[in-house]
Order: structure tokens, then sequence, then C-alpha cells
């Protein structure tokens, strides 16, 4: 059934969470930005593969500061995930499906920040992880566990009306976006932009579901 989103009051935690993930993700992209002007590339692994070593080497700082608020991000993202679950809709099969998705998700992308927070500090010693594969591979794990997520929130969102139309489109675009980032590094900032929007969403509509009432 239909829900309004009238009441200022009854913020679930979940809220919180969400703007937790809004701010470390605007964090990510302006480090982004800066690890890509002045080292040549986001993150260690990328400096590696584009053969922008040396140059990025006197940036190893900046990378790692990168990685360590990624690896935050994930814990953020865990705690959205666990805390926007039953205000956005009731206990279903597919919102248990959503949350083991998306906690699969990322525990993927919290090793995978572990082991570029490794390279970026060999990246400051003059050495190379070898890890680049293992952090592809749990990356595009990551996001489509990520992008899992999402789609099947807005789904269960969609059924329970506790989300406006608006931020569910925010959702699915941004769902679309992470799961093909896992696989080019050119949607990424896409993601980033969408997740904003999702997270922003989230953020300004969602209430607790007895402050909410019929239409």
């Amino acid at each position: 059934m239909q829900r309004s989103f009238i009441g200022e009051s009854g913020r679930p935690f979940g809220t919180v969470a969400a703007l937790l993930s809004l701010l470390l993700t605007v964090a990510l992209i302006i480090l982004g930005d800066l690890a890509h002007d002045l080292a040549g590339a986001a993150d260690p692994f990328a400096a590696i593969a584009r053969g922008t070593f040396v140059s990025a080497q006197a940036y190893w700082g900046l990378l790692l500061a990168g990685e360590i608020v990624r690896s935050v991000f994930a814990g953020a993202l865990l705690l959205a995930m666990l805390t926007l679950a039953a205000p956005i809709g009731p206990s279903r099969p597919g919102r248990k499906l959503a949350l083991v998705a998306g906690v699969a998700g990322v525990l993927c992308l919290a090793v995978a920040s572990h082991f570029s927070i490794e390279a970026a500090a060999l990246l400051g010693q003059g050495r190379v992880s070898p890890r680049g594969d293992l952090v592809a591979m749990l990356t595009l794990l990551g996001h489509a566990g990520v992008a899992l997520w999402a789609s099947l929130t807005v789904r269960e969102a969609r059924a329970a009306g506790s989300l406006p139309a608006w931020v569910q489109l925010a959702g699915l675009v941004f769902a679309g976006l992470a799961f093909a980032s896992g696989f080019s590094r050119l949607f990424l900032e896409f993601a980033a932009l969408a997740g904003i929007a999702w997270w922003g969403g989230v953020f300004l509509t969602l209430h607790r579901p007895a402050d909410r009432r019929l239409r």
C-alpha cells in the first residue's frame, strides 16, 4: 500500500548512515581527482597499470589516504545496509537476499581496500604489489554485491512505498553504474555521482514506518 512522507520526526538511524556514506563518497571523489591530477592515477594499482609508477611514488601518501577513506567507506556501507533494511520495508525474502548480497559485496571491497593500502605503502618504498589481479577480482565482486543490494532494496522500497519514485530511480541508476564500474573505471565517477543522489534521497525522504501515514 502506498505511503506518504508527512512528518518531521521519526528519522531512522539508517538515514545517519546514509548521510555518512554520502559524505565519504564526496571525499572519495575529491581525493580521486587530486590523485589523478598529481599522481596520474586514482589508486596504486591503476598507477602500476598505466606505467606512472615513478611519478606516483612521490604522492604515495595521497594514494594511501584515498585507500584508507575507501576502507572507511566500506564500513559506512555495511552500517547503512544493516540499519536501512527495517525502515525501508518489512521482513521478506527479498530484504534478506539484499542483505546477504550487500554484506558479501562489502566484505570483498574491504579486503580489496586492505590490499590497496598495502600497495600504496609498498609504492612509497619503490616496490610493486603482486596482488593486482586479486584486487581487481575482489573489486568486481564487491561492486556486483553492492549493485544487487541497491536494486533489491529499491524493489523492497517500491513494494512498501517507503521511498518516492525519484529516489527509487536514483537507486536503480546507482546499481547499474556500480555494477558497470566493476568492469571499467570509466563508470566509477558516474557511479559516485549517482550514489550521492541515492544516499541524499534516502536521507531526505525516509521516515520510520510508524511516522508514515496512509494517503
